[in-house]
């Protein structure tokens, strides 16, 4: 089955305007001392997401071209599963040091609990597709897009709204 490309579009649409959004706020709250620890953390964890989600959801236009789509698969979920393993030798480590330098109440448990859920979540989909565990590829592949976009956006709103003090 091929991708839905009319899917992966809107996909990589919404994640092309949080990053957007993520500039305007990023130039707009800087300050001249910078950025604290904190918020940059939840930069770079909107970022490293809503890039995810852009960059696999344009992938596949161009890896299905002319390719076999068994193989196809095999390629856009390895890409995937390689993201998503960055995402959890980076940001776990990172969230846990933030929280023992005092900023739990910027992180409370469930909130890592969910955002590392998420990451597993991803790695573990996106390695049954690769391995074929599932029949419905597409829909797997764009839920995993979906939980990096979801990712996004909360990083996204605590960033906007649960700010250092």
């Amino acid at each position: 089955m091929e991708p839905d490309f009319r899917a992966l579009q809107v996909i990589a649409e919404v994640s092309l305007g949080i990053v957007g959004f993520s500039a305007i706020l990023i130039g707009l709250s800087r300050s001249k001392d910078g950025f604290s620890s904190p918020d940059t953390f939840r930069i770079q964890l909107l970022t490293f997401s809503a890039f995810g989600a852009m960059f696999c959801s344009l992938m596949p236009f161009a890896i299905f071209n002319g390719t076999d789509i068994s193989t196809g698969w095999k390629i856009v979920s390895l890409i995937l599963c390689t993201y998503s393993l960055l995402g959890l030798n980076i940001f776990p480590r990172k969230v846990l040091m933030l929280r023992s330098e005092g900023f739990k109440d910027l992180f409370p448990i469930k909130l890592v609990l969910l955002q590392i859920g998420i990451l597993i979540s991803i790695f573990f989909l996106a390695g049954a597709i690769l391995f074929g565990f599932f029949e419905q590829k597409n829909t797997v592949y764009l839920s995993c897009l979906l939980l990096f976009v979801l990712q996004s956006t909360i990083a996204f709103i605590r960033t906007m709204f649960y700010r250092v003090n």
